[in-house]
This record gives structure tokens, sequence and C-alpha cells, in this order.
């Protein structure tokens, strides 16, 4: 019986023992299980931190001009919002220009740099180009970049680049990519613009004030660079300037404080400012932007500087304006013509001119004819022509200036100058001595290189009275004779009759 207690007792501690080696199993299996995970954690963490760190791109600029002192700034325009799985754009000022509806996106990367004053660069960088002509930005976040790039020489047109791209799995990673840069020399441009917006070629009339466009490229400065002077001159022949307004960017400037107006001396420095306009005939005006204004920090370098210029047609046969920089630019002009009417007067046969003759003219619009055309004598050319010209409306209402609607062929031959493309009803006002006035074939002056327009007037003469010697004359002489007899013998039979009595 003894025996029998201490064997179950033996028993029951053995069990014991194997509870506690099992426990102490278990408990090592489960710091072992902890320590694997907390490993795959840390492994995990890594693999992600890695592939967080290494979610970025580079941009590189390529196609620079070797040597060159250049400024390259690069803006973030449109950033991927995790959160949000989603585009966003970056900045208020640029919201506009950017359409996220649209797939795929459109980017308005012109107007956008002219808005960079608005933007901080993500990255900014002044320094020589290598003999590669290649910039490189690293570490670039997915999105869409605007790239600015300028030395004191070249201009870069604005440039556009998104870094991303999918991977195998159609998942999007961060992607290196590469932007061509196409620059030139500081350009300045000026094209005439016509009622209907277009720019190309136009005839106008003398008076007309015709609007011209002047285009250019807001230049860069050494940060050190003391000279930051920049200017655009107008220079107009046959015309005189009435108006200019001035925008960089979008933004219109405002006169005597981003710029002044002055005039220009003979050996081109400035002359004195002009504060009023218009302009005498001919006169340059330039444009000189204000230190305050081009301030120290290139804030507006790049952008393009817009000079919208209005000029009235003085001349009456031609108009030239050019437009010139102190950037380097090469100065860009534009010609242009007016019209003119030749009236040339011949007898019947078209065989000699006839003298002092006068016309009127009128414009035809859709054939209705507006009121006549009124003339200021220019006088006679070379081939004793009579030149008249175009009123301007000072012209017209200066009164010590003598105006006329009718020309007068004091020679045979009359040139209206100064007029605009169209149609035109001429009307013999008054004919030569001894002729009829006579009907006049309308005439159109063609838009382009040769605007001129001649009409030949041919006139006749006058009915003829009747002849001296014919019967009419004889039969006044008989009746003018017998009359006088018929008198001569009244009178004497008269006196007669006195004496008898």
């Amino acid at each position: 019986m003894a025996d029998e207690g201490r064997k179950r007792k033996m028993q029951r501690k053995k069990g014991a023992n194997l509870m506690k080696n099992l426990f102490k199993k278990i408990g090592a299996l489960l710091v072992a299980a902890v320590m694997v995970l907390s490993m795959c954690t840390a492994v995990f963490a890594t693999e992600q931190e890695t592939s967080v760190a290494n979610d970025k791109a580079s941009l590189t600029v390529k196609g620079l001009v070797p040597g060159e002192n250049t400024t390259v700034a690069v803006y973030k325009v449109v950033g991927w919002s995790a959160e949000h799985s989603s585009w966003e754009v970056e900045n208020e000022a640029i919201k506009n220009d950017v359409n996220l509806d649209k797939n795929p996106v459109t980017i308005d990367w012109k107007s956008i740099a002219n808005k960079r004053e608005n933007l901080t660069p993500v990255i900014s960088d002044t320094k020589e180009v290598p003999e590669n002509g290649e910039v490189k930005f690293d570490n670039l976040a997915i999105g869409a970049y605007y790239v600015y790039a300028a030395s004191k020489k070249t201009t870069y047109n604005p440039m556009g680049e998104a870094v991303y791209g999918y991977d195998d799995n159609g998942l999007m990673i961060a992607q290196d990519k590469t932007i061509d840069a196409k620059g030139s020399t500081y350009t300045l441009t000026k094209a005439f613009t016509g009622d209907d917006g277009q720019t190309t070629y136009q005839v106008v009339n003398r008076g007309q004030e015709v609007p011209f466009t002047i285009t250019a490229t807001f230049p860069s400065y050494d940060k050190d660079a003391k000279d930051r002077a920049f200017q655009i001159t107008d220079e107009p022949k046959g015309m005189k300037v009435k108006e200019v307004t001035v925008k960089v960017g979008e933004a219109p400037l405002a006169a005597g404080t981003d710029y002044k107006l002055v005039s220009v001396k003979d050996d081109g420095t400035d002359g004195d400012e002009i504060t009023t306009l218009p302009a005498a005939e001919d006169q340059k005006v330039r444009v000189r932007f204000t230190s305050a204004y081009i301030g120290t920090d290139n804030r507006h370098a790049g952008q393009t500087v817009t000079v919208e210029v209005k000029a009235q047609i003085t001349d009456a046969d031609t108009f030239v304006n050019k437009a010139s920089s102190d950037k380097g630019s090469k100065p860009s002009e534009v010609n242009g013509k007016l019209g003119s009417i030749t009236i040339n007067k011949y007898d019947e046969n078209n065989s000699k001119l006839l003298a002092d003759a006068e016309f009127s003219i009128a414009p035809m619009k859709e054939d209705e004819v507006g009121a006549k055309i009124q003339f200021v004598l220019v006088g006679q050319n070379k081939d004793r022509q009579s030149i008249y010209k175009k009123a301007t409306e000072e012209e017209i209402k200066n009164d010590d200036i003598t105006k006329v609607t009718n020309i007068v062929a004091k020679n045979g031959v009359v040139v209206a100058k100064g007029l605009d493309d169209g149609k035109y009803k001429i009307v013999e006002e008054k004919a030569p001595a001894g002729y009829s006035v006579v009907t006049v074939n309308d005439v159109t002056i063609e838009n382009g290189g040769n605007p001129t327009a001649t009409v030949n007037v041919s006139d006749t003469k006058l009915h003829s009275l009747p002849h001296t010697g014919g019967m009419g004359t004889y039969l006044f002489t008989i009746i003018g004779v017998v009359v006088m007899v018929g008198a001569a013998g009244a009178f004497f039979i008269s006196r007669r009759k006195g004496s008898e009595e």
C-alpha cells in the first residue's frame, strides 16, 4: 500500500515536470515567434522606407549653351496626393492654367512662365553650363514641373515635364526624364495688327490710327550686374505715336512708375521724358523700364514683354515703323502703303488731255456711297500732275488749312492719295470749258503691294450752234433792212406833212 502510494506520487511529479518542460518549450517558441515577427516588421519598415526614399526622380535639362553662366530654376506645377489618390495643382496662381479634368491633363506652360514671379522654385541654381550642355536636378517627387532657364545672352522657351511612369504591375512610380531646351538670342518682333486682328499686309487711310504689337523677352542679369537697364524703342516714319501700353506677362504696367516714355536724341541717347501723347510726327518714342521695376532678383526674367503702340498715319504714300531693344535683338521693321487714284481727263478722241476738270471721290461700302472725301492740295509733281492728299481729322478741324471736296485736274491729270483699299465712286463735278459732264466708272483699290487705281475720263464737246452765214443770218439781215427802210420812209413822210402845214 505504501509502495503504491509512492508510485502514484512519483507519477504526479513526473507529469508536473513534463508540463513544466512543455510550458518552457512553448514559451521559447513564443519568444522566437515574437523575435521573428519583430524582425519581419523591421525589414518591412526598412523596405517601405527604402521605397519611399527612392520614390524620387531626376530631371535633366539638355541643349543649354555651353560655357554660359545660366540660371535654371524648377517649379512644381502639379503633384500627386496619395491621401486623395488624385493630382493637385500646387499653386493657386496657376490654377486656371492647368485642366485636371482632361485626360491627359493639359498645362499652359507659356501662361505659367508669365506668372513665374508668383511661384517659388523647388530648385534653383546659377552656374556655368558644362560642355555637354546639360544640367541635372535630382530628388524630384512625382509630379509635373515647369523649368525656367536664361543667361545674359540667351533665353529659352518655357519648358515642362512630368517625372513619373508605371511599373510592370501598372503602379505609378517616379521616373527620370530629360527635357530639351530650345533657346535663341533675345528677340524682338513687331507686327502690324489690322482691324480684323490679322497681321497680314493691309493698305490704310491717311489719318487712320494703326495698332502695332512689339514683343520681346525680359532679360536676365548676373547677380552682381550693376547695369540693369532695359529699353524698347519705337521709331515711326510717316506717322506719329498717339498711345503706348506696356505689359510684362499678363500684368499691365504703370507709366512713370514701372517704365517711362522718353524721346530719343540724334545720337541715340535719352531725351526728355514724354508725359503726354501724341508725339510729334516721326518722333521716336522709347520705353525705358525703371530700376525699381527691374529689381535685383531677376523676378521678371524670361517673361514676355508686350508693347502696344497706336500710331496715326501722316504720310500720303508710305509708312515705316521700326522697333529695337538694347539687348542685342535685330531691329524689326513693318512697312506699309496707302492707296491712290489717278484720274486722266481726255477729249472725246482720247488724243489730248483737257485742263481744269473737277472731280469728287466718295467711298462705297456694299454699293452704298459715303460722304465725299475732303482733300488738301499738295501741289504739282515733276510731270505737272495735280496732287491731293486725304485730309486728317485734325486738318479738317483746323480752319487755317484749306480743304476741298472737288479736286482739279489743272493740266489734265489729278492724283488723290492717302486712301484705303476698297471701292470708290468718282463724279465729274465740272467739265472743261466747251465740254459736257460725263459719268465716270467706279474704281477699286486692291489690297497688296501696289494699291493704285487709274481711270480715264473722256469728255464730249457741247452741241454746236448755227454757223455764221447760214439761212438764219440772211433772214435776220433782210428783216433788219426792211425795218430800217420802213422807219426811214415813215420819217420822211412825217417830215413832208409837217412842212406843208
